[in-house]
């Protein structure tokens, strides 16, 4: 699976293999769960080519079949948004425990966000950081 794609550069099987993935990370959760919202929101998104999907920077991806994972295409959806910074990166911790990921995982991420401060001057540098946060921010 190749990384930094927009949904229209990915094959039909990858889209579907993306989607399988995606809501099977949902499965368990109530109907009107929030991030069950969040999720459509994102898919949505990233169906018409609003962002490009990078998956799980500087680590491994959850699935072995594809690196689609639900915490990681909302954190990038945020980042393209211009959203970065300690909330966001909460965030992307909240769904990845809602959805059972392994503690391993979480941990390794929750390291490397120690640089997110990178990413700050990054999007400050580029004119595209947002010092508020998104109203609808997914929170356990």
């Amino acid at each position: 699976m190749r990384k930094n794609l927009l949904y229209s550069e990915l094959s039909e099987r990858e889209q579907r293999v993306a989607d399988a993935c995606l809501k099977a990370e949902l499965w368990g959760l109530d109907f009107k769960h929030p991030l069950r919202l969040l999720h459509l929101e994102v898919w949505e998104s990233y169906k018409k080519d609003e962002f490009r999907y990078d998956g799980p920077t500087f680590s491994k991806a959850r699935h072995k079949a594809t690196v689609f994972e639900l915490a990681a295409l909302a954190h990038d959806f945020r980042n393209s948004m211009g959203y970065v910074g300690k909330e966001v990166d909460r965030e992307m911790f909240d769904i990845m425990i809602t959805c059972n990921y392994p503690l391993e995982l979480i941990i390794q991420r929750w390291i490397l966000t120690r640089f997110t401060f990178l990413n700050v001057w990054r999007h400050k540098l580029k004119g595209r950081f947002k010092s508020s946060k998104p109203i609808n921010l997914y929170k356990l």
